[in-house]
Formats: structure tokens, sequence, C-alpha cells
């Protein structure tokens, strides 16, 4: 095999990995983390502008596995009616075989790499979403906290009203009864008044009477 076919089939190990690694279920966080690095990393980016030359590469083995393969059954429909020994026939054979196998590796590579980057924009776009999913879901539970907080302390105020009610209404009670005692008194001291002026005024009366007497 020739040095660029070997390179071929390195890429397309290369690719079977990595697709297995995006298609195997790793943690999500795992799995996250490292498509994050994969596309945020510039030494990822250099390699992506690379692998994109080498299937440009492998595109053109393709074009010319196919032109090959094309003249070698022209050559097979030429000779088909002349004989030739069994060497000859043998080697026309192995040279179509090799092209063949050659076709189906830079073939299925190209398609490998299609596949491929389809699956990792779908696999980082699940990864964001997930991500997305689990913020929201953190800030839904963080609201839902603060709602619950705020529905304690609504709780805890109507206590503090209900409480602050009764005693506002004991309070007025209160004070309705003093202002009945005080009404009350202020009566009596009206009435003791009174009494004492008649009291006093009798009693001088009566000290005029028994001088005169």
């Amino acid at each position: 095999m020739a040095i660029y076919y070997e390179m071929t089939f390195g890429v397309l190990l290369v690719e079977m990995i990595t697709f297995g690694f995006l298609v195997l279920p790793f943690p999500s966080r795992w799995r996250h983390a490292a498509l994050t690095f994969f596309s945020t990393s510039p030494f990822m980016a250099k390699f992506s502008y690379a692998l994109k030359i080498t299937f440009g590469f492998i595109f053109i083995l393709f074009i010319d596995t196919i032109r090959r393969l094309q003249r070698l059954e022209a050559d097979f429909a030429a000779e088909s009616n002349h004989h030739h020994d069994y060497g000859y026939d043998t080697n026309l054979k192995a040279k179509k075989f090799y092209t063949q196998r050659n076709l189906y590796l830079t073939g299925f590579t190209l398609f490998l790499s299609v596949i491929l980057d389809r699956t990792s924009h779908l696999v980082l776009t699940l990864s964001q979403r997930e991500e997305d999913l689990k913020k929201a879901k953190n800030e839904t539970t963080s609201i839902t906290q603060g709602q619950q907080r705020l529905i304690d302390m609504e709780d805890d105020y109507k206590k503090q009203v209900d409480v602050l009610t009764v005693q506002i209404k004991e309070l007025k009670r209160v004070k309705t009864d003093y202002e009945t005692l005080k009404k009350q008194a202020s009566q009596q001291s009206k009435e003791y008044n009174r009494l004492a002026d008649e009291f006093n005024q009798l009693e001088k009366t009566g000290n005029e009477v028994k001088k005169d007497v």
C-alpha cells in the first residue's frame, strides 16, 4: 500500500475512534468539557484546518481511484477477447482488487468525515442545550425557593398583623374602660365638691344661728 493510502487509513482510524467517543455514553459533564475544549481550543482550530486540507487530498485520491478503476474496466473489456497467460490475468485482477480497495478506503473515509462533522455538531448542540436546561432548572429552583421564602414571610407578617390586631382591640377596650373610669371619677369628684360646698354652707349657717342665740 502506498504511503498516501496508509495515511488515509490512519485518518479513517482516527475518525472511527472519534466517532466512538461521540456516540459512547460518557457522563454529560465529561462530554461537555471535552467538546468545549475541542470547539474553543486554538490548537484544535489549526488541526481542523489541516484536516480540511487532508480531506481535500483524499478527495483527489478518490477521483483518481475512480479514473483508474474505469481504465481497468476498459482494459478488461478490450482484452476479454484475447487469450493471455494466467500470470497476466492474475496481475490485472490484482490491480483491479487494489484499485477497488483504495476506492472503498477513500470513499468511506470521505463519507465518515461528513457523518462525523454532522454528528459532532449535533452532539455539541445537544450538550449546550443540556447545559442551558440545567441552568434553567437551577434558576427555576432558585425562583421557587425565593417564592417560598416570600410566602413564609407573608405568613409571618399575617400572624404578626393578627397579633397586633388583637393587641389593638385590647388596648381600645382598656382605653374605653379608662375613659369610663375617668368620667365616673370626674362625676364623683364634682358630686363630692357639691356635697362639700353644701356641707360647708350648712355648717356656716349653723354657726351663725348659734351666735344669734
